[in-house]
């Protein structure tokens, strides 16, 4: 019998609320999938106190308290299949990346905060690890209402400038229609056409900028309009408004209405990520809705399915 496919949840075991799984649960029966809960823990034990056998069995009974706390929220869904593990792993986006490369999941789905411009600043959180490593496309949830026709709006970039593969736009909208047929929902497409600034110095008089910008503004139609119309989506589904993306988006996902935002992502070097970043991650922080944030094809991530972490346990 062929397994079927499963969203891999991520619990916050110290949280109150869980809005991914609320989300999880909400959105599973309609995409056909089951779900597994996910709990990663590595606390600081006085292993040289207690002896690495007291410390095991430390950590077991902290790994089989967990999976039990798991198991009574699955118990919260009684109609749907849900799966429960816990694993002593360490850093936590590793766990959770380890984890997804062993199981395969349709989805990866994580609670998603806000945070000050501060906090960013002076710490990488696990969401812009997963949002550069995760292989599979990660539902990051805020904790709002999820309608019953959601606004599905995938941010797409047919001219590549970001150096963005082609095919990415194209996974994209397929992602986003898949979503929005099983969940009676509406897909919309944005392509943010940045205005035209000429390089400094260069003696380009006003008609001559305007007439470049026309040009280019007349190229990004063209190649939008034959992205949307290989996709069936007509004018009425479409926006491309002009500005910078990581300033547009925000504004267009608030304006539509749009509940869950679609954003590629590029790996780059560990030298560019620390200085330049992906548009999904400059974006994330300003977002007012769910995002969804997918790989090109044939994305590798950095991390591997081997346990990092030399006292690695698992139960499940």
């Amino acid at each position: 019998m062929t397994r079927r496919q499963r969203i891999l949840v991520v619990v916050d075991p110290k949280a109150a609320t869980q809005p991914a799984l609320a989300r999880a649960a909400r959105v599973a029966p309609s995409l056909g999938l089951d779900l597994k809960l996910l709990v990663c823990l590595h606390e600081p034990l006085p292993a040289r106190r207690l002896g690495p056998e007291a410390a095991q069995r430390v950590r077991t009974a902290l790994l089989d308290r967990q999976l039990d706390d798991l198991r009574d929220l699955a118990r919260g869904y009684p109609t749907l299949a849900i799966d429960a593990q816990v694993v002593w792993d360490q850093p936590l986006h590793e766990a959770i990346i380890r984890e997804t490369l062993r199981c395969e999941p349709r989805l990866v789905m994580k609670d998603t905060h806000f945070h000050t411009p501060l906090q960013r600043a002076l710490f990488t959180s696990t969401d812009w690890h997963l949002i550069r490593d995760c292989p599979v496309p990660l539902w990051l949830v805020r904790d709002h209402e999820w309608p019953a026709q959601p606004v599905i709006s995938a941010f797409v970039d047919p001219v590549h400038e970001h150096d963005k593969p082609a095919e990415l736009d194209h996974r994209l909208l397929d992602e986003a229609a898949w979503l929005a047929q099983r969940l009676g929902g509406r897909v919309r497409a944005v392509h943010c056409c940045q205005s035209l600034v000429p390089a400094a110095g260069l003696p380009v008089t006003g008609w001559q900028a305007s007439a470049l910008a026309e040009a280019v503004e007349r190229e990004h139609g063209v190649r939008f309009a034959e992205l949307t119309a290989a996709h069936g989506l007509d004018a009425a589904d479409t926006d491309m408004p002009a500005g910078d993306a990581a300033d547009v988006i925000p504004e267009v996902a608030r304006s539509t209405g749009t509940d869950l935002a679609v954003l590629g992502a590029v790996a780059r070097s560990r030298m560019q990520q620390a200085f330049i970043g992906s548009t999904a991650e400059q974006v994330l922080e300003r977002l007012p809705c769910d995002v969804l944030v997918i790989k090109p094809a044939r994305f590798e991530s950095a991390v591997t399915w081997r346990a990092q972490a030399p006292d690695f346990m698992e139960v499940h």
